[in-house]
Protein backbone atom coordinates (compact mmCIF):
# COMPACT_ATOMS: atom_id res chain seq x y z
CA UNK A 1 0.00 0.00 0.00
CA UNK A 2 3.11 2.23 0.53
CA UNK A 3 3.81 1.99 -2.66
CA UNK A 4 0.09 3.64 -4.68
CA UNK A 5 -0.28 6.64 -5.86
CA UNK A 6 -3.81 5.51 -6.37
CA UNK A 7 -4.39 5.02 -2.36
CA UNK A 8 -2.33 7.87 -1.85
CA UNK A 9 -4.56 10.48 -4.32
CA UNK A 10 -7.82 9.04 -3.00
CA UNK A 11 -7.23 9.57 0.78
CA UNK A 12 -5.17 12.87 0.32
CA UNK A 13 -1.57 13.43 1.04
CA UNK A 14 -2.69 14.42 4.63
CA UNK A 15 -4.37 11.13 5.43
CA UNK A 16 -2.02 8.94 3.47
CA UNK A 17 1.14 9.62 5.64
CA UNK A 18 -0.87 9.57 8.65
CA UNK A 19 -1.98 6.04 7.49
CA UNK A 20 1.34 4.74 7.22
CA UNK A 21 2.94 6.42 10.23
CA UNK A 22 0.08 4.39 12.00
CA UNK A 23 0.42 0.95 10.67
CA UNK A 24 4.34 1.17 10.59
CA UNK A 25 4.15 1.78 14.61
CA UNK A 26 1.73 -0.98 14.73
CA UNK A 27 3.80 -3.61 12.82
CA UNK A 28 6.85 -2.38 14.50
CA UNK A 29 5.10 -2.91 18.20
CA UNK A 30 3.95 -6.27 16.71
CA UNK A 31 7.51 -7.36 15.78
CA UNK A 32 8.54 -6.32 18.91
CA UNK A 33 6.41 -9.74 20.90
CA UNK A 34 7.18 -13.09 21.03
CA UNK A 35 4.73 -15.28 20.48
CA UNK A 36 3.53 -18.74 22.43
CA UNK A 37 4.80 -20.37 19.09
CA UNK A 38 8.12 -19.07 18.69
CA UNK A 39 8.69 -19.97 22.69
CA UNK A 40 8.19 -23.34 22.29
CA UNK A 41 9.85 -23.66 19.07
CA UNK A 42 13.27 -21.97 19.98
CA UNK A 43 13.33 -21.86 23.93
CA UNK A 44 14.18 -25.25 24.03
CA UNK A 45 17.06 -25.19 21.88
CA UNK A 46 18.81 -22.70 23.99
Amino acid sequence: MQGSELVAETLGEHVFEHFLRNKWEEFNSYRQNVTPFELRRYLPGL
